[in-house]
């Protein structure tokens, strides 16, 4: 089984597919929290959009109101227990047939006639329902209308009118009389309250599916969102430690060197803190040539190699960088420097490589820039003279930082990654996604590389984040000190 290395150089049993996985995360109850966190303002939006809608479709409903009246059947035979109790289950027998009457045409017509309607038994038929109560003799009639009157007369006629019905078509007894006879025993009243719509049901049950929908997209756009926001997400893909998470620049604060600028930006301290975790990754006090990547273009590696270039070189480390991005190189307009001339030019034997180096500021740090384009850089940066380059680099700087081109876009990087004494993979929090990640380390490990760890870059800044400084009224004037630039020829001696 092949081995790798760890952070100090220590062999270890595993491939490296044990050190990376983009397969789904499995949720649980923490998982669940960060989403309604995150999300919180489209669920809380979502329930309050709900709820208008449902308070608006209520209100444009146009109101019903439902009378109620109750008759009572009794069978007018019989004066013994048995007899009545015979009765009585006689009568419940029936009540399901006195309903069916209740909403016949034979019923109805009558309605029509006494209350002087301008409709049909079957429209009628519509907005009338009777209820049986169990086990009862009892039957309801409950009428709806937008008129709560009408409501109250409908009930009333059709109650009436069944009870004379009932006696017409109920079986008569031997002496001539009805067996069966219906009495009203509850009058209906005009309602003084609407039934439907019920706004404030409505607008409560229509705020709760919103809250669902709301819940369910926070959940959605979690799982559909693979981006690498933060060292969470880092540990789902690989177990490679975190060097430094670089939050979003300051409003009104531009990218380029912001670490010479503001050095007392919160992104200033964010890359002494990666300094400093870079400083245990080589303990054993050699030399550092470190290789500067990302996964696609645009995710700030630029940037981060050359202010990383010039914290090292204010902490006191004699540091140079390198721009091995021979197809779409940055380092010189970042430094504001001419890159006509450089490494390409010493390569070629234009210039000795001592004078194709230039010295930014006093103290540092000192920039080998692109030079001309190759038509070719994979040959250029896997050549022997290359390689002499890197080396005596290597003897004269205690720190060579080497800027190279993303890794999923072309293979310049993997050639690079076996020459250098580890790599940096940095990282966009806001559009890098895990498999991106994924596929980057294991193509930089297949190559020979030894990955240091993965910096965050353009991380959404912590609201807890601290500000000493916010309020100090001298920090704006020593932020803004001058900086030197001085172009110079020599590189240190070894």
């Amino acid at each position: 089984m092949p081995k790798q290395q760890d952070l100090f150089g220590v062999q270890r049993p595993g491939c490296e597919e044990d050190r990376v996985s983009a397969e789904p995360v499995q949720w649980n109850l923490s998982h669940v929290w960060e989403a309604l966190r995150k999300f919180w303002a489209v669920v809380v939006g979502m329930t309050l959009v709900g709820g208008a809608a449902g308070f608006a479709l209520s209100s444009a409903t146009p109101p019903q109101f439902q009378s109620r009246a109750s008759l009572y059947f009794a069978l007018n035979e019989g004066t013994s227990g048995a007899d009545l109790n015979q009765g009585s289950a006689y009568t419940q027998n029936q009540m399901l047939s006195f309903a069916r009457l209740a909403t016949s045409s034979r019923v109805l017509d009558l309605v029509i006639d006494d209350l002087d309607l301008q409709t049909t038994p079957r429209d009628l038929a519509r907005s009338i329902a009777v209820t049986i109560p169990q086990d009862t003799v009892i039957l309801d009639v409950i009428a709806t209308s937008g008129q709560p009157e009408r409501a109250a007369a409908v009930a009333n006629s059709v109650a009436e009118q069944l009870a004379v019905v009932v006696l017409e078509v109920g079986a008569d007894s031997v002496e001539g009389a009805a067996t069966i006879s219906a009495s009203v025993i509850d009058d209906a009243v005009a309602p003084t309250v609407q039934t439907v719509p019920n706004k404030t049901r409505d607008a409560l049950l229509a705020a709760a599916i919103g809250f669902l929908l709301g819940v369910l997209t926070a959940f959605v756009a979690t799982v559909a969102d693979t981006r690498v926001r933060n060292e969470a997400a880092v540990a789902r893909v690989t177990d490679l430690p975190v060097l430094g998470v670089v939050t979003r620049a300051t409003r009104g604060v531009g990218a380029g060197l912001i670490v010479a600028r503001e050095p007392h930006d919160p992104v200033s301290e964010d890359m002494r803190r990666i300094q400093s975790a870079l400083a245990f990754t080589t303990l054993d006090g050699t030399s550092r040539r470190l290789l500067i990547t990302s996964s696609s273009p645009g995710e700030g590696k630029s940037t981060f190699s050359t202010n990383l270039a010039v914290t090292l070189a204010d902490s006191g480390d004699r540091t140079l960088v390198i721009d091995a991005d021979l197809r779409r190189p940055r380092v010189d307009e970042l430094f504001g420097l001419d890159g006509s001339v450089g490494l390409t030019t010493a390569l070629m034997g234009g210039i000795e490589l001592s004078r194709a180096i230039v010295g930014w500021r006093e103290h540092g740090p000192d920039v080998l820039t692109s030079g001309a384009l190759p038509p070719n850089p994979a040959t250029v940066v896997t050549s022997e003279a290359f390689r002499s380059v890197l080396d005596d680099a290597a003897d004269r700087y205690d720190v060579v930082i080497i800027d190279s081109p993303p890794v999923l876009t072309v293979a310049d990087s993997n050639l690079i990654a076996p020459l250098a004494d580890g790599v940096v993979i940095v990282v966009d929090a806001s559009k890098t996604r895990r498999p991106q990640l994924a596929n980057t380390i294991r193509s930089l490990e297949s190559a020979g590389g030894r990955i240091l760890g993965i910096v965050l870059n353009r991380a959404r800044p912590s609201k807890h984040r601290n500000t000493y400084y916010a309020d100090d009224p001298g920090a704006e004037r020593r932020q803004k000190r001058p900086v030197a630039r001085v172009r110079h020829s020599a590189v240190p001696e070894a």
